[in-house]
């Protein structure tokens, strides 16, 4: 029998319809919350959720304890930092919350897994996104939006590609040597080398328009060669796309006319 609207909309509950940290009713004034109201909130039990946040490394370094008014008074009480609170999410078990919360919460855990492999998966996997179809059955909105993500990891694998060799430079340069020219300082000399060249072609590039050029870098990597991520490129890939940049720099050296299009 087919499925009613009702019925789609109960198994499969809408992202945007179920959104769990909209229950949580935060206070965007606040930087800590308490950690009872959290759990509250879910219907989870509050001194099992102190007690494993406080067992949990990272959660526990982002608690503090705060004074919190209640029942006419002022108690401490522990706080959770709240950029911390979508790794509690992450980690709470969902059956242990209210059953009008479990969906919700169900919902949020996969998004988040997904959201987590687009930002550290390896070079060359799929989307590995459950709340996408295959590569061939997406819309064009959600082609855009695997773009997008894919450019936002490039740029965010450049960052802290190149926080990690500027922290190298005043010892490279005791050494003697160009703190840009080798990507030791890097665990992926591939990724490393990459980001160079990123990083000279968009520098260059700012210096003729006056702007930040990365983005125009990182939407050729995607387009052109189906980069969307620095972490451990194949070699055959990392060259085409390493040619490519060095074409593009020395067209900007070169000529006077704007870059090729990408």
């Amino acid at each position: 029998m087919p499925r009613g609207p009702a019925q789609h909309q109960s198994e499969h509950p809408s992202f945007y319809a179920e959104d769990i940290i909209a229950a949580l009713e935060l206070d965007p004034n606040e930087a800590y919350v308490p950690v009872a109201r959290l759990a509250g909130r879910l219907g989870l039990n509050p001194a099992q959720e102190e007690q494993r946040i406080q067992a949990h490394t990272m959660l526990q370094r982002g608690t503090r304890r705060l004074p919190v008014e209640g029942d006419g008074r002022e108690d401490l009480a522990l706080c959770l930092r709240v950029e911390m609170i979508p790794l509690w999410l992450a980690t709470v078990d969902a059956a242990q919350a209210a059953a009008e919360f479990r969906p919700r919460l169900e919902l949020y855990q996969q998004e988040s897994a997904s959201v987590l492999w687009q930002s550290f998966k390896p070079q060359g996997f799929g989307t590995g996104d459950e709340l996408l179809p295959t590569r061939y059955e997406q819309t064009p909105a959600e082609q855009a939006y695997v773009a997008a993500m894919a450019m936002a990891t490039l740029a965010r694998h450049q960052a802290l590609i190149e926080r990690q060799l500027a922290a190298a430079q005043a010892t490279r340069e005791e050494q003697g040597t160009d703190p840009w020219s080798s990507g030791t300082a890097v665990d992926d000399p591939h990724a490393a080398r990459l980001a160079q060249v990123v990083r000279r072609v968009a520098h260059t590039l700012s210096e003729r328009s006056r702007r930040n050029e990365y983005g125009g870098a990182f939407t050729g990597l995607y387009r052109q060669f189906g980069i969307s991520s620095y972490r451990r490129m194949p070699p055959a890939r990392l060259h085409e796309a390493l040619e490519w940049l060095e074409r593009w720099h020395g067209d900007m050296l070169g000529e006077p006319e704007p870059p090729p299009d990408i």
